[in-house]
């Protein structure tokens, strides 16, 4: 069942106390506690943290603790936030959503939204997440900057590609002709991965990391191929590894492998790494990071990023997170592989 399980402190069956009285130096008190704990920082009207679990329990006792506190938008949002960043996105989502019922107009309102629809993505909640974009669009339509990534990656989630390549086409022109070029490059390479799904996934040979032979992409064909860079310094690849793995364990058998490409630069780190957290598929490293083979060919700027490949070697989706792995990986399996040509 998605959404937020609340935190519910329990102790003795004693008489409910009422709760804090509003604007207390109490309250103020918690709740500086609370931004100490999350290492909140501001600058302008952007929030930072550094959430930990023990942190986002700390806050939702504040939240109980003063229903009506002086600081409950700010709370509200350090949790969807915190909630974010520890990658928890389909709790993020119902998060950003209780502070927007709240606050329709709160100073956090315009980030709170995207926010959301990003972690509605990253669940595996496409169209939820393109309803939610689409309400962007037609309060901003001058601003595709703010919402272009997502939309068009929920366009391509729920399969309408063809729009998805016409909504990034429009964006790009859009952005030119109001002059926003300097912001034009980092929206192509975004757009990228999204504008490689539906057709085949580039021709590649390459050494195979940690035992002999290469990882030639036209042997790939007919197992379902998750080509996945990534690097052992990047929190949110690692965050995403279990989902890979429970993914291969589960369906390795039947057809599917995992490419990794690691952007690292310190082979004994890796190796440590790969032996650690059981990743039993194939690897491929230069220790060139970023101007790694792979990561040169496929245009890759940032990480994790991933393509999802299909029996017939035609990428089917960019960039999954967390269960939507394994759920697009057993459709595509389904699918039978092409038959050898006579």
């Amino acid at each position: 069942e998605r959404g937020v399980q609340w935190i519910v402190e329990s102790g003795p069956a004693t008489r409910p106390q009422p709760p804090k009285p509003v604007g207390t130096a109490t309250e103020a008190s918690a709740f500086k506690a609370v931004e100490k704990v999350l290492q909140v920082r501001r600058r302008g009207t952007l929030v930072f943290a550094r959430p930990t679990t023990a942190g986002v329990d700390q806050l939702e006792k504040f939240l109980k603790t003063y229903p009506k506190s002086a600081h409950r938008q700010e709370a509200l949002y350090l949790r969807g936030l915190s909630l974010w960043m520890l990658k928890r996105y389909d709790h993020a989502a119902a998060a950003y959503r209780v502070l927007l019922d709240a606050f329709p107009k709160g100073k956090h309102t315009r980030m709170a939204r995207i926010r959301e629809a990003g972690a509605l993505l990253f669940s595996d909640q496409p169209q939820p997440a393109l309803d939610r974009l689409d309400e962007l669009m037609t309060d901003y339509p001058d601003r595709p900057e703010m919402y272009g990534r997502e939309r068009a990656h929920a366009l391509v989630l729920v399969g309408r590609q063809k729009e998805a390549r016409e909504f990034m086409d429009h964006v790009e022109s859009q952005m030119l002709a109001a002059g926003k070029d300097r912001l034009v490059p980092r929206m192509r390479m975004q757009f990228a991965p999204l504008r490689m799904v539906g057709r085949p996934l580039k021709a590649f040979q390459v050494a195979r990391h940690g035992a002999d032979g290469q990882i030639d992409s036209s042997s790939l064909k007919g197992q379902v191929v998750l080509v996945d860079f990534w690097a052992t310094w990047c929190r949110p690849c690692v965050a995403e590894l279990p989902h890979l793995r429970a993914a291969h364990e589960k369906f390795a058998e039947q057809g599917f492998q995992i490419v990794s490409i690691s952007l690292d630069e310190k082979q004994e780190l890796l190796d440590a790494f790969i032996s650690r957290e059981k990743m039993n598929w194939l690897h491929h490293f230069d220790g060139k990071k970023w101007k790694n083979e792979l990561a040169v060919l496929f245009d890759v700027h940032s990480i994790p990023m991933n393509l999802l490949v299909d029996r017939q070697g035609i990428v089917r989706a960019a960039n999954l997170r967390g269960t939507a792995v394994a759920r697009r990986v057993e459709e595509l399996l389904k699918t039978p592989a092409a038959a050898p040509k006579k």
